[in-house]
């Protein structure tokens, strides 16, 4: 009976042991696969430079972001406004001065003003929005990277490289920027762009404008321009003539209430027209 018992054990002992060996198989090969399927962005130094002189590890750690803009164009009020937004984008709500509330829940984007330019909210709540969170959208999925070149910006060569973009990548994929790099702290000093939506990418090459970035302030250690102006822009001459400018404070971050986000009761959907 001993025998037969010291062998039953050992028996049992090897199947133990050996089932010890598939599971950590398994779980080797379970990483392995988890490794394989995760692809890693590559970041270019342009736009790592950028990203690491305007704090975007800090930025994102936040949770919203609020801040109030008052636009002008060609000497008009063109947009007075507030704006909530969670630090990734994909929440956004602008509150007008004139009383029209649009958001964006990550899906659709909503107004409660049924007869209002919907064109333009659709516009207005993405283009004020990205321009103010620029640098930390340097990277975002779908995001290409190319023609790292310097270029004059006014009366000195700064670094520069064009963003574009994959199809079906946002409303308007044909969309293109030319970024300027302060040499010295690696701020996001300028930014060329055409404007596609409504109008196809054609039409737009044909009037490239630019966006200057000045007067830098920090807020909780992470720093922002809160004046920009506008101006005509060639690829030869750089940045021309001044077209129009935009005025940001009370630059704030917060806890993000998604319930601030969620469609209105009165809200009319504003659609993708391109």
């Amino acid at each position: 009976m001993k025998k037969i018992f010291l062998s039953f054990t050992f028996v049992t002992i090897l199947s133990l042991i050996s089932c010890k060996e598939e599971v950590k198989k398994e779980e080797t090969t379970l990483q392995e696969t988890e490794t394989i399927e995760t692809p890693t962005k590559e970041v270019t130094p342009f736009t790592k430079d950028i990203e690491t002189a305007h704090k975007k590890n800090d930025f994102l750690s936040k949770e919203a972001v609020s801040y109030t803009i008052v636009v002008k164009f060609g000497g008009q009020d063109y947009l007075d406004a507030k704006f909530t937004q969670s630090v990734d984008g994909t929440m956004i709500k602008m509150e007008k001065a004139d009383g029209e509330t649009i958001i964006y829940d990550g899906t659709e984007v909503y107004t409660n003003k049924a007869d209002g330019d919907l064109g333009r909210a659709r516009f207005d709540i993405f283009t004020w929005s990205y321009f103010f969170a620029l640098p930390y959208k340097l990277n975002d999925n779908g995001t290409i990277w190319s023609d790292f070149t310097n270029k004059p910006f006014y009366g000195e060569e700064v670094p520069t490289g064009k963003l574009s973009f994959e199809s079906n990548i946002g409303d308007a994929p044909d969309d293109w920027y030319v970024a300027y790099k302060n040499p010295n702290n690696n701020y996001l000093v300028g930014a060329a762009y055409i404007v596609s939506y409504g109008k196809g990418k054609e039409k737009a090459e044909e009037e490239p404008h630019a966006v200057k970035y000045n007067n830098f302030t920090e807020v909780e250690g992470i720093p922002f321009s809160t004046d920009w102006t506008y101006h005509m822009w060639t690829n030869e001459t750089g940045f021309g003539d001044l077209i129009g400018e935009a005025k940001l404070s009370n630059i704030t971050f917060s806890k993000l209430n998604t319930e601030a986000f969620k469609k209105p009761s009165d809200a009319t959907i504003v659609p993708l027209n391109k």
